[in-house]
């Protein structure tokens, strides 16, 4: 494998970027998209409200993001291949202990663990090595592995099958294998940064060969510049970022796990549901992909401002929707909106603050964004057990999520000589 990764015929990035979409299929399919499914019928077995589900969803993502920061300190030191190995063996173990969770305490207990192994084999060290070998096409190139999270979002319907013929409790612990027995493998191709078998990002051979046909982001400025941790913090756009990407996520979190229940209550079937879940992240697949292009070809505010303000769109239709034609306009606005937002939150961080540090300066984001996706779901839960209606918290979401768009306006590119000491 080493010999052949240094082979000049074919860049490694692209076959980095094959495994990296990958992992990030596996965790569209049995995290992101794939675990709410388990909503409804676990509900059901145990006997509980879904506000109390919900904190229980929220708390893993609040777990995940407060270690965000050391996982990141961990991928920039070690590399995420390792990160990637530890994650896949809890994530799988995980999995079988859920397949035999039989009440909300032990589901509690749990949970976390499912949580903590998905983080570790997931986003992060996904995202890091796809930072590292791609500079000049890395928004492309986050798109491209993001999307995988959307094109595994439509395996939901093979899983919503699943718990209909066999069960949840069969169904996690089929998804425990299966986890093992793919998730190695992927972690295997992932590599940490490209100048360790003789290549530049992109694929380049020769530092020359950087200076030619320079971009008009100046490619080469931003990326000999890059700032520890310490130097991010100090500047606004580190705090822009974070801010923005977290006011989105009130939506992404709140959504993630309450589209299920809102599409059951309004009286679409369970497996109807699952098709209309599917539908959506087939658009924001295709999102990822092209908001990718679009922002290493074009400005990347006026296309962020287009995708916060279609997401939003998209809620408003979700919360008031009584049939299937207005779900599947939910899932055209949501999906492209979603998935083409994401790439140029993530590639912008790369861009802007190097990608020495990039973990770490995004694992620092993550307790700052948390706050969406912690809050918006707990509070759709218990709003739901109140009113029995998602309408006004849904809306009340969307605005938040506008508010993100208005920070975007203010982010400017920060100089690293402005934080030098």
């Amino acid at each position: 494998m080493e010999s052949y990764l240094k082979s000049k015929k074919i860049f490694y990035g692209w076959w980095l970027l094959v495994g990296s979409t990958g992992v990030m299929v596996m965790q569209g399919a049995f995290n992101a998209y794939g675990f709410p499914v388990f909503f409804v019928p676990l509900a059901a077995s145990l006997g509980t409200n879904r506000g109390l589900l919900s904190m229980a969803f929220s708390f893993s993502r609040l777990e995940s993001s407060l270690l965000g920061p050391f996982e990141g300190y961990l991928i920039d030191k070690l590399g995420p291949r390792k990160i990637m190995y530890l994650g896949f063996a809890i994530w799988g173990l995980g999995f079988l202990l859920f397949s035999r969770v039989n009440s909300i305490t032990t589901f509690f207990m749990v949970f976390p663990i499912i949580a903590l192994g998905a983080s570790l084999a997931g986003f992060l060290p996904a995202i890091t090595a796809v930072n590292n070998w791609f500079s000049k096409r890395r928004a492309f190139a986050t798109g491209i592995t993001s999307a995988g999270v959307n094109l595994g979002g439509i395996l939901v319907a093979l899983l919503v099958l699943s718990i209909s013929s066999i069960g949840w409790q069969s169904t996690s612990f089929l998804l425990g294998i299966i986890i093992w027995i793919a998730g190695f493998p992927l972690a295997k191709i992932i590599r940490h940064k490209p100048q360790d078998y003789g290549y530049l990002p992109d694929g380049e051979l020769d530092p020359v060969v950087l200076n030619e046909n320079l971009s008009s982001d100046n490619y080469l400025q931003v990326e000999s510049s890059d700032f520890s941790w310490q130097q991010a913090l100090k500047t606004p756009a580190f705090w822009l970022l974070a801010s923005a990407h977290g006011f989105s996520l009130f939506i992404v979190g709140t959504v993630s796990i309450h589209q299920m229940p809102l599409l059951d209550d309004a009286g679409i079937t369970f497996e109807m549901a699952g098709t209309i879940v599917a539908i959506m992240t087939a658009i924001a697949m295709a999102g990822r992909v092209l908001g990718g292009y679009l922002g290493d070809k074009f400005g990347r505010k006026l296309i962020l401002l287009a995708c916060f303000s279609m997401m939003s769109i998209g809620v408003l239709l979700l919360a008031t929707t009584k049939t299937v034609s207005q779900s599947i306009l939910y899932a055209f606005f949501y999906g492209l909106g979603y998935g083409a937002r994401a790439p140029i939150l993530v590639a912008l961080r790369g861009e802007y603050f190097g990608p020495k540090n990039f973990a770490t300066i995004m694992g620092l984001s993550q307790p700052i964004m948390v706050i969406g996706t912690f809050f918006g779901p707990v509070a759709a839960g218990y709003a739901y057990d109140l009113q029995g209606s998602y309408t006004t918290i849904f809306t009340i979401i969307a605005g938040l999520n506008m508010i993100g768009a208005i920070l975007v306006f203010f982010i400017k590119p920060p100089s690293i000589n402005d934080y030098q000491s």
